[in-house]
């Protein structure tokens, strides 16, 4: 997600959710390894503090596996949550999750993902999590990982499960064996999911941290579909102002928002603006650009994110901003 998202997101909706930040800057985004970085180097980057190859989650470019900012959080007590539109084993959920040397070790994510004490996590990717031999399975062996999960979390695979979930202590929601769908496909939305994740982590007592993914803007950039890319920025906005509306109720709330990389090079290239249409955009190509992406805050410690960052950077002031007292 990059400025040229956020304008088209802008131009067809006219005031932005993320407007309601009081402080902005942006972040660069370069790995050990690349120029142009991948979701797990960028990701453990923001989750960690420091900067990692590519294709890494949670560890240095040698291996040693690096703590990362939800996980420094718990151990503070706080309560934490996890919630994406991609498979929770996803590159940038790993990141704040697992300690792996390559992204593509689902598996492996799924299974440090089960036996870590995250009060929330919602988004895809069941199919990780049950046994080769059920329907759906993305796993080559028997591990039933979702029956552990059950053990201490409420479980919840449909999103009729998700409408009837009350507050409970913890709660996996799994909505589908690979990805979401679409939002323009019909899909729970991001808002709901964050409204749910944020009413479930307030009630304990030294807060929560909140990770929440836009995860298909980034697919639409690879696709080179701009109403792709459209539609899931606009979503993730809507997400991004049920945590501004909980922040400003409760007083106490840090929000920040940014991304990972911006995807394809996108461009506006005409429209209207009095009609709110964007009608010719175009794309360098469909991967990542080394573009530096924007940043937006809201709330106490707010003013330390203007500016210009390093999402290495941006990861220790998460950090720093979680340990306070």
């Amino acid at each position: 997600m990059g400025t040229s998202q956020i304008t088209a997101a802008k131009y067809v909706k006219g005031s932005l959710e993320m407007e309601r930040c009081p402080v902005g800057g942006f972040v660069t985004t370069h790995s050990t390894s690349h120029m142009v970085t991948d979701s797990a180097a960028a990701g453990t980057a923001m989750a960690t503090g420091t900067k990692t190859a590519n294709q890494m989650i949670g560890q240095t470019p040698d291996g040693i596996p690096l703590k990362n900012v939800r996980e420094i959080a718990a151990e503070k007590g706080k309560a934490s949550g996890l919630v994406c539109t991609s498979p929770i084993t996803d590159a940038t959920p790993a990141a704040f999750s697992a300690h792996v040397a390559n992204r593509k070790m689902k598996p492996e994510i799924a299974e440090q993902i089960a036996v870590k004490e995250i009060e929330v996590l919602f988004g895809g990717g069941r199919g990780y999590f049950i046994p080769k031999s059920s329907k759906g399975s993305l796993r080559a062996d028997e591990k039933d990982l979702l029956a552990r999960l059950a053990e201490n979390s409420e479980v919840i695979t449909t999103e009729e499960e998700f409408a009837s979930l009350k507050v409970p202590h913890r709660v996996v929601g799994l909505f589908a064996q690979g990805a979401l769908p679409p939002v323009s496909e019909g899909r729970i939305s991001l808002a709901a999911l964050t409204k749910k994740a944020m009413e479930i982590l307030s009630p304990y007592d030294d807060g929560f941290f909140l990770m929440v993914e836009g995860s298909q803007i980034d697919w639409g950039g690879h696709a080179t579909n701009a109403e792709y890319v459209l539609t899931e920025t606009l979503d993730f906005d809507d997400a991004v102002g049920a945590a501004l509306d909980f922040a400003e109720k409760d007083g106490h709330t840090l929000v920040v928002v940014t991304a990972d990389h911006e995807t394809g090079g996108f461009a506006l290239l005409n429209g209207s603006v009095e009609e709110r249409t964007i009608t010719k955009t175009g794309f360098i190509h469909s991967q990542h650009t080394a573009t530096m992406v924007p940043l937006f805050a809201y709330g106490p410690g707010a003013e330390d994110f203007g500016g210009i960052h390093d999402n290495a950077g941006l990861g220790s002031l998460l950090i720093q901003m979680v340990t306070l007292d």
